[in-house]
């Protein structure tokens, strides 16, 4: 989708669903060496307080990478500023859906504003929440 083919415009909304499944997660493990027993020994994060190992915020930021370049805006789309604020932590197994609204279409310099939610349906709470700002060609 390139900037005059963006009709949407300011306001409009769309979402995707994303799974925390076995094999993002021990991709990202094995991607970035992540050793912190809080994301890899479900023992240690059940005494810590959590009811199993903590998945890494990064693998939501992967889904929002995920999210602008193949659903919205999609293909040639590049993020050129995620500012992302966690609010709670998500699991092996669990369900994430990205609601995505446009606020702001800056058609001058080719850029996308949106804000997004990521709502960890498996566990009924907001996982976290993001501003982004979409490069679109």
């Amino acid at each position: 989708m390139n900037m005059s083919q963006l009709t949407a415009g300011e306001g409009f909304r769309t979402e995707h669903l994303y799974t925390i499944t076995p094999v993002v997660y021990e991709r990202f493990v094995a991607a970035f060496a992540d050793a912190n027993r809080l994301r890899i020994d479900d023992g240690f994060a059940q005494r810590r307080g959590f009811p199993e190992r903590v998945m890494h915020g990064a693998i939501l930021n992967g889904f929002i990478s995920h999210f602008v370049g193949v659903h919205f805006p999609g293909d040639g789309s590049l993020l050129h500023s995620v500012r992302t604020q966690y609010k709670s932590p998500c699991h092996l197994g669990d369900q994430a859906r990205i609601e995505a609204s446009v606020t702001q279409v800056s058609e001058a310099v080719g850029v996308v504003t949106m804000e997004l939610v990521l709502t960890n349906l498996t566990r009924s709470r907001v996982a976290a929440k993001a501003k982004v700002q979409v490069g679109v060609p």
